[in-house]
């Protein structure tokens, strides 16, 4: 594949068609390849690509869209308008083979294969899960983490988990793709069943056992009854939960029953 030349980009500018390019990095990586639907601009000056118009961006399975994005290069090992960052403009949305961001604002780091998405309605989009943000949602996919910060939320089924912010983690399943293993809760934490409510300070779910662990000012809500303590412990598939008191200072639990409220096949228990 021949390396993006001048005279190519010139024919582009002052063509209708959509502009197209397709640019060389490094030779164990696949290459970027640049398509937008009204101009694509080169500054040689500031060592950028400017594509305007419903672009389209893709290098193996990364696929960046957006209104607008800057994709700056710099001199690499063997080309000199290798591109390590793609900035992006108005409805971005960055995906790979498992999981998309949607939102207004974000950038891509090539090499890191780092995606950073800031925007009102943020959503990270995946197989099993969807979660959505009002600030920030970061992806590594080399590290298989993703961040939602701020009103985050993520929705599997009927169970909703939100906190300030969701730290997210996969891992590769037998196919090589990522899946979910785990979301770190960090900041006034509430997991809502269609059964229950239960709040806290921080809190993890596992997704192999599809259970939740709460901890700090734990409170469980069904109906009109309601359990305190420590920690609390959910199995989001049994509909078992079991709440506990601090075992250092001999704190204790507290619950408060109304006979008759609480449905036939509930099950809780305190320890």
């Amino acid at each position: 594949m021949s390396k993006f030349s001048a005279t190519l980009l010139c024919a582009l500018l002052i063509t209708a068609t959509p502009a197209h390019a397709q640019l060389d990095v490094e030779d164990n990586k696949d290459p970027i390849e640049i398509s937008a639907g009204q101009a694509l601009e080169w500054r040689q000056k500031d060592q950028q690509y400017v594509a305007r118009g419903d672009v389209i961006i893709t290098q193996g399975d990364l696929t960046v869209k957006a209104d607008t994005v800057v994709a700056d290069y710099h001199e690499g090992k063997t080309s000199s308008n290798e591109i390590w960052k793609l900035t992006a403009t108005d409805n971005v949305t960055i995906s790979d083979a498992e999981n998309t961001i949607i939102g207004d604002e974000g950038f891509y780091l090539v090499e890191e294969q780092k995606a950073t998405v800031t925007g009102d309605d943020l959503k990270l989009i995946s197989p099993n899960q969807v979660i959505t943000a009002t600030e920030k949602m970061e992806y590594d996919a080399i590290k298989g983490t993703a961040a939602a910060i701020g009103n985050a939320k993520v929705v599997q089924g009927k169970d909703t988990l939100q906190s300030s912010r969701l730290n997210v983690y996969f891992e590769k399943d037998e196919n090589g793709k990522n899946v979910l293993n785990k979301i770190d809760a960090i900041g006034g934490v509430k997991l809502k069943t269609p059964m229950e409510t239960l709040t806290g300070d921080k809190g993890t779910y596992n997704a192999k056992k599809n259970t939740a662990h709460v901890n700090g000012n734990v409170k469980i809500v069904r109906g009109p009854n309601t359990l305190e303590g420590t920690r609390a412990e959910v199995d989001l598939t049994t509909k078992i939960s079991k709440i506990f008191g601090n075992e250092k200072t001999g704190g204790r639990v507290k619950g408060v029953f109304f006979p008759g409220s609480a449905p036939s096949n509930s099950k809780e228990s305190t320890e």
